[in-house]
């Protein structure tokens, strides 16, 4: 699947975004490789202790190979169920949702952690039986969950490549709920709480929905950081009644919380975060966020080098934004007249070179391929 944009001075500017699958694969032995050129992968368990048992947590780490020193971590928190399989592997075409989200973030300079929880993958314990129908189960399945992040936390602080002074915490679904209660604790070095689609799913369940208004006071009375909430408007798990119960709840207990909801994403708003058209959206808002509050993402100041070496004017200048904010594998070509330009993502890298060249060339003259993801490979 790709999604395509193309540049033409002499027509507006076109968007279209398909949805593009980036997946992992397991691996017991510790190990660490390149991954799209730009990003290296290591797979390796974190040795932690969660109430006072030794737990064993299957983890994998990706970020940029040219990076140097102590990186901001993003602790990056799967749903339920949890990813398949835990590396990043783009010869896969099937999608997990979430995993996609890993080489954008470390992309944007973080260094990226996921971890499957007690008894997900190939981690130790059970895991958690689903929740019953009753008042407290929901937080108690939520701080249980925060305990595994928090817990990773206290080991990866540990890495001669971690900056734990800088971090952020996010996940989607239950992922999302888990970074909610994890942020209600304040840990040291935490900066903002990135929720993806995640809360309390009260469908079916009278005592879960009577008791969101009383969880989210409680946590939202408790949070002393910044708060971003994704939402699409057509979330299945997530109706619009809901979100704003849990959102109210939260902020008017005295939450520093930005929610931005989205028009409807796909047949479900919930998984459909995930795919190409849901981050392409959401991104944006992500990446303002980051920057309002002092946190790494791609410099906006690279719109302004691409376009002189592109040797385009200003009203080029949104075109050149959407690609380097897009998420994925994506390549820009461009016609030799430096006129028109096209960019594509796609699955791997190669396959973004190829779509976009074809895209480029249906103008009716030779490209080349100028950008590799965020790396310019034109001629100076």
């Amino acid at each position: 699947m790709r999604g395509v944009e193309e540049s033409d001075r002499s027509a507006p500017l076109r968007v279209k975004a398909i949805a593009l699958a980036i997946l992992l694969i397991m691996s017991i032995a510790t190990t660490t490789s390149a991954i799209s050129g730009d990003l290296v992968q290591e797979r390796q368990y974190l040795r932690a202790k969660i109430g006072g048992q030794d737990v064993r947590l299957e983890a994998l780490f990706v970020k940029r190979a040219d990076a140097r020193g102590r990186l901001p971590i993003a602790f990056f928190n799967h749903g339920r169920p949890a990813y398949r399989e835990m590396t990043l592997d783009q010869s896969l075409t099937a999608n997990d949702p979430g995993i996609n989200l890993l080489a954008d973030m470390a992309r944007r300079g973080w260094l990226v952690v996921a971890i499957h929880r007690r008894g997900y993958g190939l981690s130790d314990g059970p895991t958690q039986a689903d929740s019953p129908c009753a008042v407290d189960a929901s937080m108690s399945w939520m701080n249980a969950d925060a305990d595994d992040i928090q817990a990773s936390i206290e080991v990866v602080a540990k890495r001669p490549d971690a900056d734990p002074t800088r971090m952020i915490v996010m996940g989607g679904s239950a992922g999302g709920a888990a970074s909610l209660a994890l942020g209600a604790r304040n840990p040291p070095g935490l900066a903002a709480v990135i929720n993806i689609a995640g809360g309390e799913h009260w469908t079916g369940c009278m005592a879960l929905r009577e008791s969101i208004p009383v969880d989210f006071r409680t946590l939202g009375s408790r949070s002393h950081i910044p708060n971003l909430w994704l939402f699409a408007k057509n979330d299945l798990n997530h109706p619009l009644d809901q979100i704003e119960v849990m959102r109210a709840a939260f902020a008017g207990a005295g939450a520093d919380l930005k929610l931005v909801l989205f028009e409807p994403i796909g047949e479900d708003g919930h998984t459909g975060m995930y795919s190409i058209v849901g981050r392409t959206q959401w991104l944006v808002e992500l990446d303002s966020f980051l920057r309002a509050h002092n946190l790494p993402t791609w410099p906006i100041s690279n719109v302004d080098v691409v376009l002189q070496r592109l040797q385009w004017p200003q009203s080029q200048r949104a075109f050149v934004q959407a690609y380097l904010a897009a998420p994925g594998e994506k390549a820009l070509a461009r016609t030799a007249g430096k006129q028109n330009a096209s960019y594509q993502t796609a699955l791997t890298l190669d396959d973004a070179r190829k779509l976009a060249l074809d895209a480029c060339q249906r103008k009716g003259e030779p490209c080349t391929i100028v950008m590799e993801d965020d790396r310019w490979t034109g001629s100076p």
